[in-house]
């Protein structure tokens, strides 16, 4: 399990306290959340040089994330609940931020292996659609090439592209994903397909996406590329998907 870190992060326009959670595996690598709409607000990874690489577009102020959508979870195509402060809760696993606004019920966990996979896992009852999306620093990845698996893919980045129908099912062996009997990590009940894989040969690293949701957006934005998974559900079942990103140096 990651070493957690529980840390003040600053006070909202409207008086609220937020904290900062950092995820630390083995490695040294970091992946920091804030119960401020359950964002992601960076990922620290380690290169082959030793060299540490903020792979996300982020802030160091709470305040700057007030006003722009960075890390955010959307529910039924909107922001709204990434304007709230969540539950949090340090589990085995990582941690759990979850949410009530209404009729809708709203898990997420986040957690980091120690081989350097980000999980982010979610429950979500009283809703049709849940949406992760994480920006990518086109400074650290640079000139990124994009091999895309999805049967429902929207896509808007330049660069190059290699598109593949329909998603391959992973089979599970122990080992994969650093799967041990000591794993907290569940990836052998969520339906994992490959995703998408982007390089950037210049940052001689390599990030893989793994999802057991169909869609997926790519797209530009400012200082990066933005990755979308989304799970839709009509029934008013409980949706459950779970998004896995792994970095590796080439």
């Amino acid at each position: 399990m990651p070493a957690i870190k529980k840390e003040n992060f600053g006070t909202l326009s409207d008086g609220q306290t937020a904290s900062i959670y950092t995820l630390r595996n083995n490695k040294g690598n970091e992946l920091k959340i804030t119960d401020y709409g359950a964002r992601v607000v960076s990922l620290r990874f380690r290169n082959k040089d030793f060299e540490n690489k903020f792979v996300l577009v982020g802030h160091d102020k709470i305040s700057d994330y007030e006003k722009d959508n960075l890390g955010v979870v959307y529910v039924d195509g909107n922001d709204q609940l990434s304007k709230k402060i969540w539950n949090a809760e340090q589990i085995v696993e990582g941690v759990k931020f979850s949410i009530k606004d209404g009729d809708k019920e709203v898990i997420v966990i986040y957690s980091i292996s120690n081989d350097n996979e980000i999980s982010i896992t979610y429950e979500a009852k009283g809703v049709n659609d849940v949406t992760s999306q994480l920006t990518f620093s086109g400074e650290v990845l640079t000139d990124p090439n994009f091999k895309i698996f999805s049967d429902d893919f929207k896509g808007e980045k330049s660069g190059e592209w290699t598109l593949i129908d329909k998603p391959a099912e992973i089979e599970f062996v122990e080992g994969m994903f650093g799967f041990d009997i000591g794993c907290p990590i569940d990836y052998f009940d969520a339906g994992l397909k490959n995703a998408a894989v982007i390089t950037s040969d210049p940052a001689n690293m390599l990030l893989e996406v793994y999802a057991n949701q169909n869609k997926i957006h790519v797209d530009d934005v400012d200082g990066g590329f933005a990755i979308k998974t989304s799970e839709s559900k009509s029934d008013g079942g409980v949706l459950k998907s779970q998004t896995v990103y792994i970095l590796k140096n080439k």
